[in-house]
């Protein structure tokens, strides 16, 4: 069953019952006064005849001594009959005869009451002691309250008119209100099924600030959650299909002209000039192949390996580091320029060392003329920089450049035994290192790299 089915005949349900109970109570609490005000009315009718019957045995002793009590009928104002102390009937002007006195609940006058009710009729039975002289009897009046059984039948049934037209009326409002209550539930289903068919950007829109907003805030935050990581899915499906695609190509391209030099060189006799250059051909194509193995071999050891991070003096190690920088410069032609003031940070040498070699390697084969490298304290963090003025990346390709096997210029790459990795292991670094990676280029004038090491836990 639908929520809204639940809730509809659950507001159904409470509402007829508790509508029910109520008017059920209000007759029962009408007729009870009424009851209470006729048996106030009975014991006055009582009180009355009793006085009278006095009157009669005071006038009259030995009337009870008599045999014929029909001359008492007309002393009455009401139905009564008269008993002897032992219980004996010695007069009645009722329809029925009544039972014996006292087997109703006394009250502070000594009167007993009983209300009784014989097919349409119903009456209220009152019965006391008549003390006069030495004569003692007891006397039972009748007076009628069928009035006020008819009224509360009259009323119960028009009750019941009531509450089948209130019941009637009320259901279209049940139901409008069972609408408005489960529509905003209703719509983060809708939106649910919506973003189970791929359409990860739908949103609920409400205005409320009830559970259901807040549901629906949860929802959308949800929702966003998903859309992200399914993006994040969605790219990294992408970057493995290109990684398996161009990891192939860059693998097919040099085995193929490996193999048809070899097979060349096997099944020909060839001048020692068109050897040679096969043979060189072969070892360029040979030294990239292992260029990309130990890059690609780098890229594991790093995803599958925990390194622990040691507080190091940045100064100390590019001092060490520029032996290895300048040689790198001074092949390529270009002039190296370093600045770097004291700081220390947390790292592990060997990864450190690789990320900055790999991001100068980088400079100086886009022909550049010159690399500055200059690092300092900047608020809470170490500022490394790494700028040059060779070719730069078009800032269209940014966003791609750390991704494995891509190269802004792919024959250039080739020529110098690159293989697209570099930059993805730089990423892979920074990641380690819990630092961050700034690249800008404008395409023209040059490249330039910020990293942002913290300093938390460095000792003055």
């Amino acid at each position: 069953m639908k929520l809204f089915h639940k809730i509809f005949f659950c507001f159904v349900l409470l509402f007829g019952i508790a509508f029910q109970a109520a008017g059920c109570l209000l007759i029962d609490h009408a007729y009870g006064n009424a009851v209470e005000q006729e048996k106030k009315y009975a014991f006055q009718e009582f009180q009355q005849n009793k006085y009278l019957l006095q009157s009669i045995l005071y006038l009259e002793p030995a009337l009870l001594a008599g045999e014929d009590f029909r001359n008492l009928a007309g002393s009455f104002t009401v139905p009564a009959a008269l008993y002897l102390a032992d219980g004996t009937l010695i007069f009645s002007n009722m329809d029925t005869e009544p039972e014996l006195p006292g087997s109703g609940g006394g009250n502070e006058d000594g009167a007993y009451f009983r209300i009784s009710q014989e097919n349409e009729k119903c009456g209220i039975f009152v019965y006391g002691r008549v003390r006069q002289g030495d004569t003692d009897v007891w006397l039972a009046t009748e007076t009628d309250i069928s009035a006020a059984v008819d009224a509360q039948k009259r009323m119960i049934v028009y009750f019941q008119k009531i509450y089948l037209a209130i019941l009637c009326v009320s259901f279209p409002m049940i139901f409008l209100l069972t609408k408005i209550l489960t529509g905003s539930i209703q719509k983060v289903g809708r939106a649910a099924r919506r973003i189970a068919a791929g359409n990860y950007s739908e949103r609920i829109r409400t205005a409320g600030k009830d559970e259901i907003g807040e549901l629906a805030a949860d929802f959308n935050r949800m929702a966003g959650q998903v859309e992200e990581k399914i993006a994040a899915l969605s790219d990294v499906a992408r970057q493995k299909e290109d990684f398996a695609a161009n990891f192939a190509h860059e693998l097919k391209t040099p085995l193929t002209s490996v193999i048809g030099y070899a097979d060349m060189l096997c099944r020909r006799e060839l001048p020692q000039d068109e050897v040679r250059s096969a043979a060189g051909y072969i070892l360029r194509e040979g030294m990239r192949l292992e260029t990309l193995s130990l890059k690609l071999m780098d890229l594991f050891v790093l995803d599958r390996q925990d390194f622990v991070l040691e507080r190091m003096s940045v100064k100390e190690m590019f001092e060490d580091l520029e032996q290895g920088i300048g040689p790198v410069c001074k092949k390529h032609g270009a002039g190296l320029h370093m600045d770097i003031g004291e700081g220390s940070i947390a790292a592990e040498y060997d990864l450190f060392k690789t990320m900055i070699l790999n991001l100068a390697d980088n400079a100086v084969k886009a022909d550049s003329r010159d690399l500055w490298i200059s690092g300092k304290k900047e608020g809470d963090s170490y500022r490394i920089r790494i700028v040059d003025n060779g070719k730069g990346i078009p800032p269209e390709e940014l966003g791609r450049i750390t991704e494995a096997f891509y190269m802004v210029d792919k024959s250039r790459a080739r020529k110098q035994h690159g293989a697209g990795l570099g930059l993805t292991l730089v990423s892979k670094i920074v990641e380690i290192h819990g630092a961050g990676m700034k690249i800008d280029s404008d395409g023209e004038t040059g490249t330039r790299i910020c990293l942002d090491f913290g300093l938390e836990g460095e000792t003055e």
